[in-house]
């Protein structure tokens, strides 16, 4: 409040006053003096101030007399004292004393106003001015004062919550609005407002009022507001009013916490997600230090959160370069990578990791949050399915996967393949243990017959082992170390018991850099023939081999489109849930002159070269399509990426494809193990298929580049799992896994999966217990010429 001039002027009054005015406490110690009092008596403020009264009063019997007086009327009449300067001189003076009391009317304050008579008149002019200014005072104070309980009756009015005041007879003496609403809606709310506590149990708001003690304090408590209509949470602060020690009522402030209680559920639910999820979640602050994790993180790293809170997360997060992982994370805001740690009991964990950023209202990074899945077990089984894809379960080498890769990467490449002449006898002579132990001996000889380093062994399979240099050697020197191998087996039987068992080897050797592993197998397969102990390979092989298979073959296929014996057989694919056959896919075969049925694998490669190819492709297609014209089945036909390349061959699909008849019925088999380059125009053809009603299907998947990428380019409808996968798989668990793994994708995106080569009792049953959707396979039947196939 802006002081007024008149106050200003009161306090120059007081001070430059020819009266003498100090004040003093309750316990007759100086607090103030004015100007006056230092020009009569001598003291300077600090010299007196917070000196005892006696300093300059003659007599104490005197004080005390007075205070007396004081504490009991308010002040003391006017008398003639003597006071005591500081050179100790006498002076006399009429007083006027005044005392200033608390609220509780204890004496706080004693004003001495101590003068000459001279100055009385004017003294009583200047509290006459002084009373008026009060008066002024006290009516602008009040004016005020109305104004602040205004604002503060408006504030109650408007606070959401309910605000409520009774009495000492639980009568209502105040009401705001929100508390008003309640109220007419329920009379007896005091009774409908039950509050729980540990030490009383549950009692209404009235029971609970009604047994307040003086002696309680406000608290808050928990409550539940009921009536017919709603139950409503509460908090609920209860205040007393207390005058003269006695309670006189009762103020009541109710706050409806339905929505902060539904928020709290909501968190209580996600921190009991938090800290029960198998996921490992930790949690660090802006800087990278960590503030929280859950129990699966405690277990993951080993630390408590004790130990590591406020830690750099690199410090207990061993992860390859973790400060490159920090700046990405903290640039892109998310992050999903593998890593591998080592945990604090020194274990090597494999974790799928995913870091996100939580951001406050202003976009700005707060923190961070990286959930951890465990998949130390799926990269140890994937690893040991790498082992057992690349390695030989007898003899522990590589094997003819394994060569096929490193050859990929081998740049000057030279090749030999051995093999144990007549084997077969010592199979039969001594057994197939013995055999496989010899296996075995020799796998280990011809790993210590090679320098340490550039040379790698390999079992291809059966009797055959393969030697391959992947860093440069000169020929002469690949030569040396191969035919020192064939001399030193040769010269040193392999002992077995009281046996000693000798093997002579066969081998080929090529130096070629393309198609070298075929190479050497033709230049062995021709010392074989030709009883040599070593051939090198050299074009002259190739040339042999190409006139006995390719040209006779060739006349074959041409013979057979000249005389239509270009035919189509029939295999059931088995709905796994009904037993039924529902679909059929079409096989092209040749019948041969002599009657005998030749499969595709001996003459379609060879088509393709002699350009024979599409003229087959369409004798197929046709002739599928004429077969099923009438029949409620579903059937397949495959087809090469070459197929859907060849403009003939699509326009012919597309002409029979427009006939309503064939609606829903076609499914095509695209070789997934060819691997698809031109994406745009397969993708075209698919979609003119789906267009005209038809399906596709994508056929060997699993065999060759095995890219769950192609399911989702190319919009399939049917996955076939190759043979490949689905041979062993009663007795497989490595391909098991597999095709979990591909019958899981296919699930969830709506695609149904065919189980290919189901050879025996137990595939079927195993590939019916995985959910797989479709069979196909000898054991439930073998591919049929058309007139044969519904006997």
């Amino acid at each position: 409040m802006k002081r007024s001039k008149k106050d200003i002027d009161f306090k120059n009054l007081l001070e430059f006053s020819p009266d003498i005015i100090f004040s003093i406490d309750a316990n007759g110690t100086i607090t103030y003096i004015n100007r006056s009092f230092t020009e009569v008596l001598g003291f300077k403020p600090e010299e007196i101030v917070g000196k005892p009264v006696l300093n300059i009063i003659e007599r104490e019997d005197d004080f005390k007399r007075c205070l007396k007086i004081v504490e009991e009327k308010d002040f003391c009449p006017d008398q003639e004292v003597f006071l005591k300067t500081k050179n100790g001189k006498k002076i006399r003076v009429i007083k006027k004393v005044k005392g200033i009391k608390d609220k509780k009317g204890k004496l706080k304050q004693i004003i001495v106003n101590a003068r000459d008579l001279v100055y009385l008149d004017l003294l009583k002019e200047k509290l006459e001015e002084y009373a008026e200014s009060l008066e002024f005072l006290v009516e602008d104070r009040t004016k005020q004062l109305k104004k602040i309980k205004t604002f503060l009756e408006d504030v109650i009015s408007s606070t959401p919550d309910m605000l409520v005041v009774i009495n000492k007879n639980n009568d209502v003496v105040l009401l705001n609005k929100s508390a008003q609403e309640l109220f007419q809606k329920n009379k007896n709310f005091l009774d409908s407002i039950k509050i729980t506590t540990p030490e009383n149990g549950e009692k209404t708001l009235k029971e609970f009022i009604n047994n307040f003690k003086e002696k309680d304090r406000s608290k808050t408590y928990n409550c539940i507001y009921t009536d017919p209509h709603s139950k409503i949470p509460m908090f609920v602060v209860v205040s007393p009013l207390i005058h003269d020690s006695r309670i006189t009522g009762f103020i009541i402030i109710l706050k409806d916490i339905s929505d902060i209680k539904a928020k709290e559920e909501k968190l209580l639910l996600y921190k009991t997600i938090f800290e029960n999820t198998l996921d490992a979640i930790g949690i660090i602050d802006a800087e990278g230090r960590y503030v929280d994790q859950n129990k699966s993180n405690e277990e993951l790293l080993g630390y408590n959160i004790d130990e590591i809170r406020g830690k750099h997360f690199s410090e207990i997060l061993k992860i390859k370069n973790p400060l490159d992982v920090w700046e990405k994370l903290k640039q892109k805001g998310g992050l999903r990578f593998i890593a591998t740690i080592t945990n604090r009991k020194g274990e090597e964990k494999h974790l799928d990791t995913v870091a996100i950023s939580v951001k406050d209202q202003s976009g700005k990074n707060i923190y961070y949050v990286g959930i951890k899945r465990d998949i130390t077990e799926l990269v140890q089984r994937e690893e040991e399915l790498k082992r057992r894809l690349y390695t030989d379960p007898l003899t522990n080498l590589p094997n003819r996967i394994k060569l096929i890769e490193d050859l990929k990467t081998t740049v000057s490449p030279k090749l030999a393949i051995l093999n144990i002449d007549d084997f077969k006898e010592i199979n039969d002579f001594y057994g197939h243990k013995v055999g496989d132990y010899v296996l075995k001996k020799l796998g280990e000889t011809i790993r210590s017959l090679l320098p340490e380093k550039n040379f790698n062994v390999y079992r291809l399979s059966g009797d055959e082992f393969a030697v391959l240099s992947v860093r440069y050697i000169q020929t002469k020197e690949f030569e040396k170390i191969i035919n020192n191998i064939i001399y030193q087996v040769q010269e040193n039987p392999i002992p077995y018991k009281d046996y000693e068992i000798h093997l002579s080897l066969t081998a080929g050797i090529s130096f070629e850099n393309h198609n070298i592993l075929n190479k050497a197998d033709m230049a062995l397969k021709y010392a074989k023939e030709n009883k040599k102990p070593i051939v090198y390979y050299t074009e002259k092989l190739q040339m042999k081999e190409l006139y006995e298979t390719n040209i006779l073959m060739t006349r074959k296929i041409k013979e057979a489109l000249k005389n239509d014996r270009i035919t189509v057989f029939y295999q059931p694919i088995f709905d796994n849930k009904t037993g039924k056959a529902e679909k059929f896919e079409s096989l092209a075969r040749i019948i041969d002159i002599n009657g005998s049925v030749i499969l595709p694998g001996m003459f379609l490669e060879i088509s393709k070269k002699a350009r024979l190819y599409p003229e087959i492709a369409k004798r197929v297609i046709k002739k599928t399509f004429t077969d099923f014209k009438d029949l409620p089945y579903q059937f397949s036909i495959n087809l090469s990426v070459k197929d859907i390349t060849n403009r003939e061959i699509t326009e012919l699909i597309f002409e029979y494809m427009s006939q309503p008849v064939y609606k829903s019925r076609v499914i095509f088999e695209i070789l997934e193990s060819e691997g698809i380059e031109n994406y745009e125009e397969v993708s075209g053809f698919i979609k003119e298929v789906k267009n005209l009603g038809g399906q596709i299907s994508l056929d060997d998947f699993g065999a060759g580049y095995s890219n769950f990428e192609y399911i989702l380019k190319l919009d399939v409808d049917y996955i076939k799992i190759d043979s490949s996968l689905i041979r062993n798989i009663h007795s497989d668990i490595y391909s098991q896994i597999i095709v979990e793994t591909i019958v899981g994708f296919a699930q969830k995106l709506g695609i149904r999966t065919i189980a290919e080569f189901v050879h025996n009792e137990d595939v079927y049953e195993m590939v019916k217990g995985m959910n797989i959707d479709y069979s196909q396979g000898f054991f439930l039947s073998k591919p049929k010429p058309f007139e044969d196939l519904f006997k």
